[in-house]
């Protein structure tokens, strides 16, 4: 299987088109949405992949992998079925009132916006980019439920395939969710507790790192000056609001209460991750 065929294209009228819904050869009259080149409709019943081509027989990895993202728009727009979080935290699929494409959201534009009922839940098809530290922070602040779905590294030859592609939940994760993040906020805050790691500070100094790698030769590390791996993949580090320095959990001193925004930890990931996550990260963790 070929994962760079053309499936989808736009018609002389503007409107999305895919590739069985056209005459075959240069009669269908179609067009590259990513270079605006002029398309060849190769569907007859002798080719086993319908799919679409360039006149000029210069196809490029860009093309196909926009086509990509729009026929994947309008497969959920047409099936009206969305990633949910329940009440006991679980993935499953729900029903959309509405389908929104691209809908403008003020700092956010999400490829999909899915109005079920009193909730909107936004849906980001990822083909060439991922959710990233800028578009989760906005996600964070508006509290958005959102998912991305990962297609970048799919095989297919028609729609169905995509479609499939779609609604497998190894595709799908949740980038935010209030439900999940106030579960995981409570999760984080216990975890902290219990392994006390909320640290005595003397004159700014962490006197023990959170997870005991904070030690640079015989000299206890100021957390805030230490840039080292372990850190920068420590679920109790976050980065700071100036979105440059890595800061970490154990500078909180005992008198203080553990923020809200302890929830944005895991900084790398882009996402919030789940509680058998933070464990199995933290068992990782250990292991370094």
């Amino acid at each position: 299987m070929n994962k760079n065929y053309i499936l989808m294209a736009v018609n002389k009228a503007g409107k999305n088109v895919y590739i069985d819904e056209v005459p075959n050869g240069k009669q269908c009259g179609c067009f590259c949405k990513e270079c605006g080149g002029e398309l060849v409709a190769k569907n007859n019943g002798k080719i086993k992949v319908h799919h679409f081509a360039h006149a000029t027989g210069n196809d490029s990895i860009q093309c196909s992998q926009t086509a990509l993202h729009i026929l994947a728009k309008e497969i959920i727009a047409e099936e009206r079925c969305v990633p949910s979080i329940n009440k006991n935290g679980q993935l499953e699929f729900i029903h959309a009132d509405e389908i929104l494409l691209e809908s403008n959201l003020g700092e956010i534009i999400p490829d999909i916006l899915a109005v079920c009922g009193e909730d909107k839940i936004a849906i980001e098809i990822f083909v060439t980019h991922a959710v990233d530290n800028v578009k989760f922070g906005k996600i964070l602040n508006k509290k958005l439920t959102t998912f991305e779905i990962d297609l970048s590294k799919i095989k297919y030859e028609n729609k169905d395939d995509i479609k499939n592609a779609i609604y497998d939940t190894k595709n799908i994760r949740v980038i935010y969710d209030d439900k999940i993040a106030k579960m995981i906020l409570e999760y984080k805050k216990e975890l902290i507790k219990a392994k006390g790691i909320r640290k005595f500070i003397k004159s700014g100094i962490v006197q023990q790192c959170p997870m005991k790698c904070g030690v640079i030769g015989n000299r206890i590390a100021k957390m805030f000056d230490v840039r080292f791996s372990k850190c920068q993949n420590c679920f109790f580090s976050y980065i700071s609001e100036d979105k440059e320095s890595l800061l970490c959990m154990g500078n909180i001193s005992q008198g203080e209460s553990i923020p809200d925004w302890f929830v944005k930890a895991n900084v790398n990931e882009n996402r919030i991750m789940t509680n058998e996550e933070i464990l199995l990260r933290l068992n990782e963790f250990k292991k370094m």
